[in-house]
């Protein structure tokens, strides 16, 4: 009972709290009434001062553009003003012309005043074209200073140089300071070519300069080539024709010159004009000294004229090569048809170096045989000339496989030679064997032909034993040994043999009076003797000591110029005569 009435004071207080929060929350939606309304005025204010505002900040932007407009206007007249005002501030500089060792101005109030002139281009303004024509025109003739001083940099690298300098490197002028100037000097005004309007073309100046450059540097070789093979003849060593030297200055000049032309001519068009043009001078006077010469080694021995196979050689293995790279800045085609007659020269040389050995163009055989029979100078000539064609085995077995087997033996038909630089290697060296192998089998022939000018058999055999003798040593020794094989030794071993056999035949007298005589009588022999054959065996001495000193007499004057050969042919007469003549004494 107690409980209710207090439950019940506690509804009365929290109805009075909601009652107290309702008057509140009346108060408020009252507050917030009011501050509604002020904001809506304000918004309404706002928008009023916004469109008040609005035509003001309209025409400040239009003021603000047109401002712009008066500074950008201004400063384009300025900017056009300064370049109406330069030509008459550069023009005094720009015709004066650029200083040689400082260029880096000129080309900047060049560089100034086509910028100039762009500029006012740009701004299509009718009434400033005859400035922009002025300029132009300022800017050609600066451009024709700047040809001027390319011509005059170009000229002055181009002094002729000599053997050596151009045998050595060209590393020193591509790296010169001259050469990057001049570099940049090109690079320059081929750049500015389509923007100033005037094309300078260095072609024909290129052309002049070092055509007369190269042509001026190999002159002197030109001339010595036609002296120096002339004169030098059997005792030609290899690799030192003045044509060789005067092929490779060419080549590596040329190489020299396509590598300096890169980097001056930038247009890859004008560069093969301007390379074929200044090429064309110098390999006319070399295909002209290069016939000339072979014109003269036609007309020479062939043991004088050996320095066709090298000049051959030299082409083959290191200028064809290197004028095959540069076939489109450089016309060969000259220059393979005057190797082509070296190689004709070659061919015409071999023919009659075997013509020579059949003794066909011989008036008379016998003409220079020796009264001692020693050896004689075709079989010198022969085998140092073979030697010769071995020391151009690379050279002389492709021209063998040209002519095939046996075509040595048939003059020279002066056909094109084929590509001698793929043939087949091992068909060229047994084709040198082959010819070599041809050759003393010729020789032997002739040497037995010759051998009859001599009437003393004696003779016939020291001159074919010699000679023999000699062809044994040398194919034993380098460089024939490496071509010859056993067979030709065994060869010309039984020749040098028999030939000894025979001329023992020469004490034939001299033995005859020494053989043996014992005497018989009644079954027993005979420990004495009578008159009558004692004055045999004087008789026999005595016809011994004449035989002896008559061969004795006369081989004094013959000749066995090889030592181990001569004792060897002493001994075998001595391993005859004396014990035959110590048996003789005895009895």
């Amino acid at each position: 009972m107690q409980s209710r009435p207090r439950n019940n004071g506690r509804l009365d207080e929290d109805g009075t709290d909601l009652n107290t929060l309702k008057h509140q929350l009346g108060r408020m939606d009252a507050l917030s009434g009011q501050l509604t309304g002020i904001l809506n005025g304000f918004d309404g204010r706002l928008m009023k001062l916004e469109q008040s505002i609005l035509p003001i900040h309209r025409a400040t932007q239009n003021l603000t553009r047109i401002a712009n407009n008066v500074d950008a206007a201004l400063l384009s007249t300025e900017s056009i003003v300064d370049c109406l005002n330069l030509p008459s501030k550069e023009e005094a500089f720009l015709l004066k012309g650029p200083d040689e060792n400082n260029v880096l101005p000129y080309l900047k109030a060049m560089g100034r005043l086509k910028d100039a002139a762009d500029t006012i281009e740009k701004s299509h303004l009718r009434s400033c074209d005859k400035a922009v024509y002025q300029m132009k025109q300022l800017l050609k003739a600066g451009m024709l200073h700047l040809e001027t001083l390319f011509r005059k940099w170009l000229s002055s690298i181009s002094s002729p140089v000599d053997v050596n300098t151009m045998l050595g490197s060209n590393n020193d002028l591509m790296s010169s300071q001259s050469m990057k100037q001049l570099s940049q000097l090109s690079t320059y005004i081929a750049t500015s070519e389509t923007e100033i309007g005037y094309t300078v073309d260095f072609t024909k100046p290129y052309i002049d300069i070092r055509s007369t450059y190269l042509t001026k540097s190999l002159h002197p070789l030109s001339q010595s080539a036609q002296l120096s093979e002339k004169h030098q003849g059997v005792s030609y060593e290899k690799g030192s024709s003045e044509f060789i030297k005067y092929l490779d200055c060419f080549a590596r000049m040329v190489k020299s010159e396509l590598e300096f032309s890169s980097k001056i001519l930038g247009n890859p068009q004008r560069r093969t004009t301007a390379l074929k043009g200044t090429l064309a001078p110098a390999e006319t006077e070399l295909v002209m000294a290069g016939r000339q010469l072979n014109s003269m080694a036609k007309r020479l021995h062939y043991t004088d004229s050996v320095f066709v196979f090298d000049i051959v050689e030299k082409y083959d293995k290191e200028c064809a090569p290197l004028l095959l790279e540069m076939s489109s800045e450089v016309n060969s085609g000259e220059i393979e048809d005057m190797t082509h007659g070296f190689k004709s020269t070659a061919l015409k040389n071999i023919y009659e170096f075997i013509e020579d050995i059949k003794g066909k163009r011989d008036n008379n055989v016998y003409l220079n045989l020796s009264s001692d029979g020693t050896v004689h100078e075709m079989t010198s000539n022969t085998l140092n000339y073979l030697k010769r064609l071995y020391l151009w085995r690379d050279t002389v077995e492709p021209l063998l496989v040209s002519m095939g087997e046996g075509g040595w033996n048939v003059p020279p038909t002066g056909h094109p030679l084929s590509d001698q630089r793929s043939y087949d290697p091992s068909l060229g060296a047994a084709l040198l064997q082959k010819f070599f192998v041809d050759v003393l089998d010729q020789m032997t022939i002739s040497l037995h032909f010759k051998s009859r000018g001599y009437k003393k058999p004696t003779l016939v055999n020291l001159f074919l034993m010699n000679n023999y003798n000699h062809t044994l040593r040398q194919i034993r020794s380098p460089p024939l040994n490496s071509i010859f094989d056993e067979i030709s030794e065994a060869k010309f071993s039984r020749l040098v043999k028999k030939q000894l056999d025979a001329y023992q035949e020469s004490w034939k007298p001299c033995v005859e009076n020494l053989m043996d005589v014992t005497y018989v009588r009644g079954g027993a022999i005979k420990n004495s003797m009578g008159n009558g054959e004692r004055q045999l065996i004087k008789d026999k001495f005595k016809n011994f000591n004449t035989e002896f000193e008559d061969i004795w007499r006369a081989q004094t004057t013959y000749a066995v110029p090889d030592t181990e050969l001569r004792q060897q042919v002493i001994r075998d007469v001595k391993n005859v005569l004396v014990p035959m003549y110590c048996r003789f004494m005895d009895k």
